[in-house]
């Protein structure tokens, strides 16, 4: 098999935060191949992608169980470390990165693939090229879905904000809201692509492929598809890896030159070398994870402890002792009925940064189709800017709104009313936020405003 990589600061930007991975594994006929994306400004977002690779590159190192648990694990192993690492540099504290991992085996004819985030896997297969990756975005979905054409996503404001990150938060294996994984026939004569929004931005589908469709060695259908992206605007970093499947059968001798990768921009530290007994503490390591997952502690999300803001009457958080390291958010209700707070379980979440104020009627129909809480933060450390606008987008003057499965976090107002609504709220929590609610009416409809917090977290 035959592998090419590239990565480009694009024409925009000086700095790089995407990292690439494409090397082969413990077998002539199985490939590592990953496209990272950093988030969170230069310093966090080159350092989150640094952190990516390394920690994934270190787990794959040799084998240990089957393919696609390896994968997930070396993932799963990556997001945990950034999230550490969150806690240690207050100007690092935003770091996350997404990306797109795989393993091409020949020997299996398959492609394990992981995937988080808006970076991408395809597959160009007799002159067709398919997407195997769905993105987690609010514009990946509607594209997706079939609600907006690919160049209605592509010039869409909205496109770069995603919901899904690794690093944000300490996941377990088992979190089925945090990583996408499968498994993909792998044919002679396929042509996997890996790469990262930077080019899927500025490139059409259609031109990826009439790009893949040359006879050009794989290098240079890399180093043009760069080369397009920055014609066509180079607003972000690019990142590509290309794998070839050769259509004649594997003998198991890779020619010379084959094993090719070339990187323009050098944007992480070398990967460390194995250390003597690197192997012995392997096993001690998943050893002691599979200890962990059967006595059920696994890693847990570690919230700071902040008061939840209410609308109108600030409540103060009761002093709890917790039996583990595990902040749980509290429930309050309006009604008397419940006696003080009551401990639940953290809700399965998607996440999603802000650099502008969202419409409501776009947050709820998210909400309601996924049936998960939906995490707004800042892209930047404390925002001035309401997370969320209730105006004639969201509904008629005078119509009960029903605002549910919310947690805003560093936003200095949470939800900004311009017209008299009645609003009530289910699983609604305000974290570090100022004014929950801000209406805004006209003198004669003053009275005409409602709020009704119905079993909401304060």
């Amino acid at each position: 098999m035959l592998i090419s990589g590239n990565t480009h600061p694009g024409r925009r930007r000086k700095e790089n935060q995407d990292a690439f991975i494409a090397r082969a594994l413990w077998s002539a006929d199985r490939i590592l191949l990953a496209v990272i994306d950093g988030v969170g400004g230069y310093a966090g977002g080159e350092k989150a992608a640094a952190l990516a690779k390394n920690c994934i590159e270190q787990y794959m190192q040799m084998p240990s169980g089957d393919t696609m648990t390896m994968l997930r694990e070396a993932v799963l192993f990556a997001n945990n470390r950034i999230a550490e690492e969150r806690k240690k540099d207050p100007h690092t504290s935003e770091m996350c990165c997404v990306l797109t991992a795989a393993v091409a085996d020949a020997a299996t004819a398959s492609v394990y693939y992981v995937h988080v985030g808006d970076t991408r896997l395809y597959c160009y297969r007799n002159g067709q090229l398919q997407k195997i990756t769905k993105d987690h975005s609010f514009v990946g979905i509607k594209e997706d879905a079939g609600e907006i054409t690919e160049q209605e996503a592509m010039a869409h404001p909205h496109r770069n904000q995603i919901l899904r990150e690794v690093g944000a938060l300490q996941h377990r294996l088992d979190d089925e809201d945090f990583m996408d994984y499968g498994r993909e026939p792998l044919l002679p004569g396929d042509l996997l692509l890996l790469c990262s929004d930077g080019l899927t931005d500025m490139i059409t589908s259609q031109q990826i492929g009439h790009l893949l469709s040359t006879g050009q060695p794989l290098v240079s259908k890399v180093n043009n598809l760069v080369g397009l992206a920055n014609t066509n605007g180079g607003h972000d970093n690019i990142t590509v890896v290309l794998l070839q499947h050769p259509v004649t059968e594997f003998n198991g001798t890779m020619p010379a030159g084959s094993l090719k990768v070339e990187e323009t921009v050098a944007v992480n530290p070398p990967a460390p070398k194995p250390k003597k007994g690197g192997r012995g503490e392997r096993m001690l390591l998943m050893g002691f994870l599979l200890l962990l997952v059967v006595a059920g502690a696994g890693w847990y999300f570690e919230a700071p402890r902040q008061a939840f803001i209410h609308a109108a009457n600030p409540l103060p958080l009761p002093d709890t002792t917790e039996s583990s390291n595990v902040v749980k958010p509290t429930l309050r209700e309006t009604h008397a009925a419940v006696p003080g707070p009551v401990a639940v379980a953290a809700p399965q979440t998607d996440t999603l940064y802000l650099s502008a104020t969202q419409n409501f009627a776009d947050i709820k129909k998210h909400t309601d189709s996924t049936g998960k809480t939906l995490v707004l933060l800042p892209k930047k450390m404390r925002a001035r800017f309401p997370a969320i606008s209730i105006n004639n987008r969201s509904g008629h003057a005078g119509d009960t709104l029903l605002i549910s499965h919310l947690w805003l976090n560093g936003f200095e107002t949470g939800f900004e009313i311009r017209l008299p609504f009645v609003l009530k709220t289910d699983n609604v929590v305000f974290e570090n936020t100022t004014t929950a609610f801000r209406y805004l009416v006209q003198p004669n409809e003053k009275h005409a405003f409602l709020l009704y917090m119905n079993t909401a977290k304060q």
